[in-house]
């Protein structure tokens, strides 16, 4: 790849390097089976060593492409690049945000995670200065991903090797027929609108990348995802040094996030008078039917046919509904990519702050005909792709999903995972009036995450 000094306009697209990113850098990967292994190092020698050999097993972008049927993928916190011994210039080059890590930004307010999803409710060890790698496994059945997990495990053995002291499993969730399927715990339908990204090699689908005031679409620049290449500015920002260890890498955050399923439910029956009202309040609170029609095309029905067209079911711009008739303007995907849906200053870098996002379910589903908590552990562990934690992932959660006067509402957060209290509101606009709903509840409290470097795969090899 030829050097860019940061802040230089490149008279060109830069190819990327796919051989070398690995793959949940620029892939929202969908296999059905997940393990996240979050180790910790003792002896740096050995787990320099180790990580040396797992760079071979890593699968990068060109990788996932040819349709393996499992992958892996590893990076560091930066108390495990501590940990490692690197030099001092260059931990302390990396961002602040990084350099914390998620729970000290958390009790700082920069997220919005506090009261029940305050650090002190975190699941143990997430959050803590322990967690120094973190290992995804990735796999198309359960048993092929007991083979991956098997083999992490033969690699480490032997005195002084990294230990794996927590795990978080994830799959996708039976429906009634056991078939596997593709919906989170609320019974949304998920994995839908994923950034198209210059470069990547993935064909450019209409409504996944950047809008232009125009109204037409092009791709979000690579830069906003791996380091070393142009941003929506056309500019190359600064990067943890030595340069060889930048190359290619990007920032990996992980979220563990509960679900309060039966809550959702009785808010659900309690705010709406029969199953249609319900199904059309959980529409208007996401901004998509359950079974994935967004609003802005179909308000008032679900239309599966628009749902399971991929060149269809993100093109929309919001341009047409600044007062949010079809989609109310506090709506879950409104708030995590306003589009051109927002007016004023804000509307400007709408464009910088998106991110990369995949997860997949954790725990067993509430029986659908419950409204009792069975008090078992059930959400999503998600993992969010982006070059620059504080002006993304930490914009988003503070700004786009906690603030309350966003898009110049009043007291509304994100409907469905802000962090509300009671006290809060979400507001439907109908013809000439606004249907207010009030008390708005926490449906979702984080259970811990943390932020990781993921380096290029030559650059894991070969760590300074």
């Amino acid at each position: 790849m030829a050097a860019i000094a940061s802040g230089a306009i490149p008279p060109e697209t830069i190819p990327l390097e796919l051989g070398d990113i690995q793959g949940m850098a620029l892939r929202a990967y969908r296999f059905p089976f997940g393990l996240h292994h979050f180790l910790k190092i003792g002896d740096a020698g050995v787990a320099r060593a180790w990580l040396t050999r797992v760079a071979a097993q890593v699968t990068s972008v060109e990788a996932i492409d040819h349709d393996p049927e499992r992958a892996t993928n590893v990076c560091l916190s930066w108390q495990g690049m501590a940990a490692l011994g690197m030099p001092r210039e260059s931990l302390q080059s990396f961002p602040e945000a990084f350099r914390q890590g998620m729970a000290a930004r958390a009790k700082a307010g920069k997220l919005g995670d506090n009261g029940d999803s305050a650090p002190d409710h975190w699941d143990n060890p997430l959050g803590s200065q322990d967690i120094h790698v973190l290992v995804s496994l990735s796999a198309a059945s359960a048993e092929i991903l007991a083979e991956a997990d098997r083999d992490l495990r033969e690699g480490l053995r032997g005195a002084g090797s990294p230990v794996i002291i927590h795990t978080e499993a994830a799959a996708l969730l039976p429906g009634p027929d056991g078939e596997l399927q593709p919906v989170e715990h609320f019974g949304y339908r998920d994995g839908i609108s994923q950034p198209s990204i210059e470069g990547s090699g993935l064909p450019f689908i209409p409504g996944q990348g950047a809008v232009e005031s125009d109204g037409s679409w092009r791709p979000l620049r690579a830069g906003e995802f791996v380091l070393g290449y142009p941003d929506e500015f056309n500019r190359v920002a600064r990067t943890p040094s030595p340069a060889q260890l930048a190359r290619n890498g990007t920032f990996l955050v992980l979220r563990k996030l509960h679900q309060h399923v039966a809550r959702f439910r009785t808010f659900l029956l309690d705010r709406a008078a029969d199953h249609p009202a319900r199904e059309r309040l959980a529409a208007k609170m996401m901004g998509r039917w359950r079974g994935g029609a967004p609003v802005a095309i179909s308000p008032d029905r679900d239309d599966p046919a628009l749902a399971d067209d991929a060149s269809r079911n993100n093109d929309f711009t919001y341009a047409g509904d600044r007062k949010g008739r079809a989609c109310p303007l506090g709506a879950h995907i409104r708030r995590m990519n306003p589009r051109a849906g927002l007016t004023g200053p804000a509307a400007d870098d709408v464009n910088r702050h998106r991110v990369l996002r995949q997860g997949l379910p954790y725990g067993t589903r509430l029986p659908s005909d419950t409204t009792a908590d069975d008090g078992l552990p059930r959400g999503a562990i998600i993992i969010l792709i982006n070059a620059d934690i504080a002006n993304q992932f930490e914009f988003v959660q503070r700004v786009w999903m906690n603030d309350g006067n966003f898009a110049l509402l009043s007291g509304e957060k994100d409907p469905l995972i802000g962090n509300n209290d009671g006290t809060g509101s979400f507001k439907i606009p109908h013809d000439g009036r606004i249907e207010t709903i009030k008390a708005m509840r926490n449906f979702v409290s984080t259970r811990g995450g943390e932020y990781f470097f993921m380096p290029g795969i030559q650059a894991l090899r070969h760590l300074p």
